[in-house]
């Protein structure tokens, strides 16, 4: 596929794409014509056509919508598409769709998403109906309750197109398991989970407590729906994270968006069941800094029988979680903490027998 062939057929599509402007020679914005855009200012345009690896591709930083031209075009243009992959084949080239069902083009695609750490993958249109109706936390006021939430808690505000906020919890439980036994109707900050291809496959939401804002996490509660029930064990994360470099797993989705390439367990249970993905990736295991929580310990030596590599919180760190850490170390330093003390074998055991109170 020619890069040429990708910006000519960019600029075809231009007249009809809302507010389209190219920023660079290798960069272009548009009012996303997948989900229309921000509906209170007509002037903003968060969709971006931009370079790499000799190719182009489409991202909205609104509705999350990632894609390479061939499948942009497809979705609003097919004529166009059409005439896009007839100039691909003239130029000796592999019919672009055919090109995606091939192990190194996907690879190449899988490999785009798990680089861009912190963005929301491609969502088809099924996977992005699941969120529809909900409140994306950037696009919320400074005063709005789940906004107030997310910055008392310091959550990092590049990764807030990843949550969502609703009022009623249990009206978006029963659309994505009608056999649970919802909650009543209560707001909440909802976490999705993806797969690869962008799907969501399950939801967590994290009660809202703001009546005693010093001490918010200790009323905050979890409540998971999984809406593919194929899945055993929830992992969030795996979508963005490059199993190449060190992957870092920590107990919660929160925590993890302070981490970069780190994924977060549910339900600490999950260590007897690694992603198929992972299993040749360098993983470091950072559970809660809990020495006198018996189970926290258990963990712990179980991954290091598995001969697993794990964090051993050094003492002088008195949080309990990384988010804890973050109000007092910054995430760089919380980083290089979880690597200079991070153990396996016969120096962990040491370690986890001098760390733990139990």
């Amino acid at each position: 596929m020619s890069v040429l062939t990708d910006k000519k057929f960019i600029n075809i599509i231009s007249s009809e794409l809302n507010k389209f402007k190219w920023k660079k020679d290798n960069l272009a914005i548009c009012r996303c014509p997948i989900c229309g855009d921000s509906k209170k200012n007509p002037n903003k345009c968060r969709g971006y056509f931009y370079q790499k690896h000799g190719r182009y591709f489409y991202k909205c930083h609104n509705c999350g919508y990632w894609s390479n031209i061939y499948n942009f075009l497809k979705e609003v243009s097919p004529s166009l598409c059409k005439e896009y992959s007839l100039e691909n084949f003239k130029n000796g080239m592999s019919n672009t769709k055919r090109n995606n069902s091939k192990k190194n083009d996907k690879s190449r695609e899988e490999s785009m998403l798990n680089i861009n750490f912190g963005r929301t993958p491609k969502r088809p249109r099924d996977g992005y109906k699941i969120l529809e109706g909900l409140e994306c936390l950037k696009d919320l006021p400074e005063e709005h309750e789940a906004a107030k939430f997310a910055n008392l808690r310091i959550i990092p505000k590049q990764h807030w197109n990843l949550l969502y906020y609703t009022e009623d919890f249990g009206s978006l439980m029963r659309k994505l398991d009608p056999t649970c036994l919802p909650v009543g109707k209560e707001s909440r900050l909802v976490i999705p989970f993806f797969n690869k291809k962008g799907d969501v496959v399950a939801v967590q939401g994290r009660a809202l407590n703001m009546n005693a804002e010093h001490n918010a996490r200790s009323t905050v509660k979890y409540i998971t729906v999984k809406v593919d029930k194929s899945i055993d064990r929830l992992w969030y994360g795996l979508w963005r994270c490059d199993p190449k470099k060190t992957v870092y797993v920590v107990e919660g989705p929160i925590d993890s968006l302070f981490i970069p390439n780190s994924i977060a367990m549910v339900g600490a249970g999950a260590i007897n069941n690694m992603p198929s993905r992972l299993v040749d990736s360098n993983m470091v295991f950072a559970l809660d800094n809990e020495p006198r929580n018996k189970q926290i310990v258990q963990y712990n030596e179980e991954l290091v029988r598995q001969g697993k590599k794990v964090c051993v919180w050094p003492k002088g760190i008195e949080e309990k979680d990384i988010n804890d850490m973050s109000y007092s170390i910054s995430t760089k330093k919380i980083k290089k903490i979880m690597d200079e003390n991070s153990f396996s074998g016969l120096e962990a055991t040491a370690r986890l027998r001098e760390w733990k109170k139990v």
